[in-house]
């Protein structure tokens, strides 16, 4: 599959306040729709605020934007002296790709990130809009890759061990990561035609899929990454809060040491009821950002507003909860309809 991806890029966007310095340098890109692009800001802006000791650029991939995100991220760049490239592209070739309600094709944006900055960047460390930086990402500037794919970090073991028999790859039991957080060798990238490999594999019906991107990467990527900690790809869902006995159970799992949180599920720190202690270092960054006069986000879908309503109820917010569940109804049928 030969592209030229350059020309599908509709908009760029450009903001460089970077300042010269000796610092080390990191490159870190994005892949998003219009539902991560507020995450994406405080994402990068939690990146800014504890690495002030390294240049980063940053790369946004996205298929829509708005005038006021475009400012948010201006207001940023210059406010931390950082630079961001904000790609705007046509989606098309990306929606022939396999996907469900729950994954979005949305999902592969992360390939065009990296076949794009593969012509421009030896290395970049993709992010997920979900994830908060607490910590340094110092240890990235400092890895050299020997051939190797990329830098990763395994998934939980559930998701692991089940992957290796899935896929029929006994290696991926012990080495499945979790495409969160990907440190990518693109140089490898472009050597070995990876996107032309991993549409092959999505294209083909008998491979058994579960989580796509995520999927094909670990195919593709196998027994050729270096393994991180878990530090800077800490698993933890918002969502698992429906069923703690304990509000700061959450500590057991993000530490002192924890660099880079991955709030998973359904719920994310932004929506307006994940009002939970672990939601304090999204919150922390937040009130850094060039949003931070903007509201945390409502539901706005019928699987929002379910997941909503039985928040507020363990909250014991019971008219909230109703209204919430109402709401669900309402928007489901309306789905239905058109």
């Amino acid at each position: 599959m030969k592209i030229d991806f350059h020309k599908l890029i509709t908009k760029k966007y450009s903001f460089d306040h970077s300042i010269k310095s000796s610092r080390k340098k990191l490159s870190i890109a994005y892949g998003i729709d219009r539902n991560f692009l507020f995450g994406s800001g405080i994402s990068m802006t939690s990146v800014l605020v504890n690495n002030p000791d390294i240049a980063f650029t940053f790369y946004i991939v996205t298929d829509y934007v708005d005038d006021d995100y475009i400012n948010c991220v201006a207001r940023l760049a210059e406010a931390y002296s950082t630079t961001i490239a904000v790609l705007v592209f046509n989606n098309e070739l990306f929606r022939q790709l396999p996907s469900t309600k729950s994954w979005t094709y949305a999902m592969y944006y992360r390939y065009f990130a990296f076949e794009y900055l593969s012509g421009e960047l030896n290395s970049v460390l993709y992010l997920d809009a979900d994830i908060i930086c607490k910590g340094s990402l110092r240890d990235f500037t400092d890895i050299k890759f020997k051939g190797e794919y990329a830098a990763v970090v395994n998934d939980i073991d559930d998701v692991r061990l089940k992957s290796g028999e899935r896929l029929g790859i006994p290696a991926l039991s012990k080495g499945y990561f979790n495409s969160g957080v990907v440190f990518a060798n693109l140089i490898v990238w472009k050597e070995q035609n990876l996107l032309e490999k991993a549409f092959s594999i999505l294209l083909d019906n008998k491979k058994n899929l579960l989580y796509f991107d995520q999927d094909v990467l670990n195919i593709l990527f196998v027994d050729n990454v270096i393994f991180l900690s878990r530090d800077f790809n800490c698993i933890y869902g918002v969502d698992q809060e429906l069923v703690n006995k304990r509000k700061d159970i959450y500590q057991d799992y993000i530490t002192d040491n924890t660099a880079l949180i991955h709030y998973v599920g359904v719920t994310k720190p932004w929506h307006s009821w994940a009002k939970y202690p672990v939601s304090k270092f999204f919150l922390a960054a937040y009130e850094k950002s060039s949003w931070a006069e903007k509201s945390l986000l409502n539901a706005n879908t019928a699987k929002l507003f379910k997941r909503k309503s039985r928040h507020e109820r363990i909250q014991r917010k019971y008219i909230r909860s109703v209204f919430s569940h109402i709401m669900y109804i309402k928007t489901k049928l309306s789905s239905k309809i058109v």
